[in-house]
């Protein structure tokens, strides 16, 4: 399987996961120049809770700078990557989250918890001013 194709098997199982509790979830954002892997917001509360989840296919360098870049627009961000980096998931910084994704059992493991930032506010501003495909 391509990196590409590998990412897009990625993301539809974290989609349909977040789905499932109830999220409502967007993909591939493009926000202010920044493109958004997945964007999912939890309003069961009193307060929509903003969850930035970067996929990728596979650990690159640039990986961890991207996610942190993140971090100001988002209550939760984490790394999503095939369960095989589950060593380089162990090693993500805080505040950043990591996901273990099982593409054949659509299992995905959540490795390392976010922490909360509480800078979703942020994003959702600026989605208030267009309207949101899914």
């Amino acid at each position: 399987m391509g990196a590409e194709l590998e990412e897009r098997a990625i993301l539809g199982v974290v989609r349909r996961v977040l789905e499932e509790v109830g999220m409502e979830v967007y993909t591939n954002l493009l926000v202010d120049g920044v493109e958004l892997d997945l964007v999912a917001l939890d309003r069961q509360g009193s307060r929509t809770v903003v969850y930035v989840v970067e996929v990728k296919s596979r650990p690159k360098r640039k990986l961890l700078e991207q996610v942190l870049s993140r971090v100001g627009m988002s209550d939760y961000v984490y790394v999503a990557l095939p369960a095989r980096y589950y060593p380089f998931l162990l090693e993500v910084p805080p505040p950043v989250g990591s996901l273990a994704v099982e593409l054949d059992s659509q299992i995905v493991y959540e490795i390392r918890k976010a922490s909360y930032l509480g800078n979703g506010r942020r994003l959702l501003e600026k989605l208030r001013s267009r309207p949101l495909q899914r």
